[in-house]
């Protein structure tokens, strides 16, 4: 049994989700870098954000790390030349590549920061992770295609440091290198532009049938042929910990900030609890109702313990995203007795709302008045406003998201 408990890696696709994240108790966060970190520059950070960043992550004694991990062009080099040059005296603790040419330029231009080897490599054994040690790297990101088991022989093997995604979405393409949305659309998901063809509903058309689409069926339910299952490995804590693997990676830098705040919060509350008395760790039914409570795809445990033989359905599914609540609100701080809330769903005045925190916090409140931000009161909050709340119940603390039950009324 390996004793060292892993990190906990928290996605911070804004300054905002930074916040959250080393609130409701992530150890270490990764961050994008503007155009050249599979995401939109909109689930990125620019300089002055990244500075904020670090500095609050740093505070509060955790490690950020940096993405520069989308497929490099030749036009792309001399943009990532430029933002390591930018960015010479921030000092995050790593840098994600997916590129050897990223990986040079890194070296030579930032030779005191860490570098980690992006899932995108498809790192996927232990020969590979001792090429990666010997050039230079400190840790790799294991394919997605990777088990449980061979994550730990790896980590024993090589001496390198393994990291694993243990939570949230995954990709019909070997470790997420998809053409296809580049293919259909013109969009690159290598740029942070995937349309998701693989989720689409397709039907077949028979070539001397033109126009006459065909559902197919599969034990009466449609065919899924590519859209892939949300993978989570909460149930799988202990064998995680006991592999040696060095960090557990949570997926979604362009989730909400409820999901990064009630995905990280049940994390951490499982490994808080695994490392206090492994022996009588048991994943509990609240845990999983709160992964069920963000909006997700039905869940799987992808390729944990190997390739699927069973049901196609065990890694396939729909492209409907399913929660049990929805996300109300977030808190934004106080401004004397009020609450500063983003709203992000309707609510009124004198409705009983559920608030969540960090350290599995929680319980109810009642709204007792919304003030706009032209200083009128108001019965109803809106989407994309920021209210002030004055409210009856607990207190809350910072960062608390108020959430609404699906199908329950605002009134």
């Amino acid at each position: 049994m390996n004793s060292a408990i892993p990190e906990l890696l928290v996605p911070g696709g804004s300054l905002r989700k930074v916040q959250v994240a080393l609130e409701y108790g992530a150890d270490a966060l990764y961050v994008g870098a503007p155009g050249l970190s599979m995401r939109p520059d909109y689930a990125a950070l620019d300089m002055p954000d990244l500075v904020q960043a670090v500095e609050a992550t740093h505070a509060a004694g955790k490690r950020i790390y940096v993405c520069i991990n989308t497929l490099m062009f030749q036009n792309d080099l001399s943009s990532l030349e430029g933002w390591l040059k930018g960015t010479g005296d921030i000092p995050f603790d790593a840098l994600l590549v997916s590129d050897p040419g990223a990986f040079a330029l890194a070296r030579g231009l930032r030779p005191e920061v860490d570098i980690h080897i992006s899932t995108q490599m498809s790192t996927a054994n232990s020969a590979a992770a001792e090429f990666w040690l010997e050039a230079g790297a400190s840790r790799i990101v294991l394919a997605r295609e990777c088990t449980i088991a061979d994550a730990g022989l790896i980590a024993q093997r090589s001496n390198m440091e393994v990291e694993m995604f243990v939570h949230g979405a995954m990709c019909m393409a070997i470790s997420g290198r998809c053409l296809l949305s580049a293919h259909l659309c013109g969009k690159s998901g290598s740029k942070g532009e995937c349309k998701h063809s693989c989720r689409w509903e397709w039907q077949l058309v028979e070539e001397k049938r033109p126009g006459e689409a065909m559902p197919v069926f599969e034990t009466g339910r449609e065919t899924l042929f590519m859209g892939s299952s949300d993978l989570s490995l909460l149930r799988r804590l202990p064998l995680l910990v006991d592999s040696g693997i060095r960090s557990l990676k949570i997926e979604g830098r362009m989730k909400s900030e409820y999901y990064v705040a009630n995905v990280t919060r049940v994390y951490r509350k499982a490994l808080d609890d695994y490392t206090r008395a492994p022996g009588e760790f048991e994943v509990t039914p609240d845990w999983l109702e709160e992964l069920e409570a963000v909006s997700h795809r039905p869940y799987s445990e992808g390729f944990a313990f190997g390739y699927k033989t069973g049901p196609a359905e065990d890694l396939q599914t729909h492209n409907r995203p399913v929660s049990t609540h929805d996300f109300v609100a977030m808190s934004l701080g106080r401004r004397g007795e009020a609450y500063l809330m983003d709203v992000k769903n309707p609510f009124r005045v004198d409705e009983e709302i559920e608030w969540i925190g960090p350290r599995m916090e929680g319980g109810w409140l009642r709204i007792t008045s919304i003030t706009k931000p032209d200083g009128q009161s108001t019965q109803q909050a809106h989407c994309g406003t920021v209210v002030e709340v004055l409210l009856e119940g607990n207190d809350l603390p910072p960062s608390a998201i108020l959430r609404r039950k699906r199908n329950e009324p605002t009134t």
